[in-house]
């Protein structure tokens, strides 16, 4: 993996600093450790439409992610978070990267009750490393969450979030508005099934051959440096996105489980230009995943 020592030593640097900050030495609850293994399939890494342009690819992935609680009142708590993972895709290796990254959130509970819910605020914000160098660059995200138990099986979870991409190339900084809602269902102790839709609204970044439609809807466009198949555009656009997750968790001993998903996105152009259609700029992805999770 490319410069995967400076990430070892920046996560390092994170957890340390979580370590140090004050009041830390008196959280409820110890530093927790999460780990995850991934395959998935992808069935339009481009994200664009057409035969030739929907080109699908396989992604390992692996990550570790560190949270530390602190208390600040009875009701009210941060959590802190460092984290960082790599991914491999096996044939536009150029989509392949590294990344680290930290979160904090406050957060708030009106009371003790079982159906109370918990209210979050958020920022997090992490460093991309691509074998594209177009798409180095940086995340970052501000938004609101709130966490609620429906029943003693049925969890409900919603966020509203503003995120930033600032990548090397113009064509990768965008910015877009989510507005996400997830339901978790724990059918028995060891297994929870999961739905999950989420809505963005604001730039997305499609790859293809050049076309009269897709340069007049490009508001930023750029020879893209992960494909070497053929001349291919990177171009950014204002679009409408659905993604929708449905999965099935299954834990088979303490800290460890079994993830299966599936999730399908639909992107719409916004405002496509008189020379091309809506359909013309459209484009679904398919991506199944299987995950082994860890908690230490």
């Amino acid at each position: 993996m490319r410069r995967g020592g400076s990430i070892k030593g920046a996560v390092a640097a994170v957890l340390a600093a979580l370590g140090m900050l004050p009041g830390c030495a008196l959280a409820a609850a110890p530093l927790g450790l999460s780990a995850e293994a991934n395959y998935t399939s992808d069935d339009n890494v481009t994200r664009s439409k057409g035969e030739g342009d929907a080109l699908s690819d396989t992604v390992l992935g692996a990550g570790i992610r560190a949270n530390y609680p602190v208390p600040i009142s009875d009701r009210t708590r941060a959590i802190l978070q460092g984290f960082l993972g790599t991914e491999k895709f096996r044939t536009y290796s150029g989509l392949s990267r590294n990344f680290f990254g930290a979160q904090g959130d406050l957060q708030f509970r009106p009371s003790g009750e079982f159906g109370a819910p918990t209210y979050s605020a958020f920022v997090r914000t992490s460093k991309d490393d691509y074998e594209s160098n177009l798409r180095d660059g940086y995340r970052h995200a501000f938004g609101v969450t709130v966490l609620k138990p429906a029943t003693d099986r049925v969890q409900l979870f919603s966020a509203l979030s503003w995120n930033i991409t600032d990548g090397k190339s113009t064509v990768f900084d965008t910015r877009y508005v989510s507005l996400r809602g997830n339901a978790d269902w724990s059918a028995t102790r060891w297994d929870v099934v999961y739905l999950g839709a989420e809505y963005r609204r604001g730039d997305t970044v499609s790859t293809g051959r050049p076309t009269l439609a897709r340069v007049d809807a490009a508001d930023a466009i750029v020879q893209d440096d992960a494909f070497s198949d053929t001349t291919r555009f990177a171009y950014r656009l204002k679009a409408g996105t659905w993604v929708t997750t449905l999965g099935y968790n299954r834990a088979f001993a303490e800290g460890q489980s079994l993830d299966v998903s599936w999730r399908w996105v639909q992107s719409t152009p916004l405002n496509p230009p008189a020379s091309a259609s809506k359909s013309e700029l459209s484009y679904t992805v398919n991506q199944f995943s299987v995950a082994y999770l860890v908690r230490f």
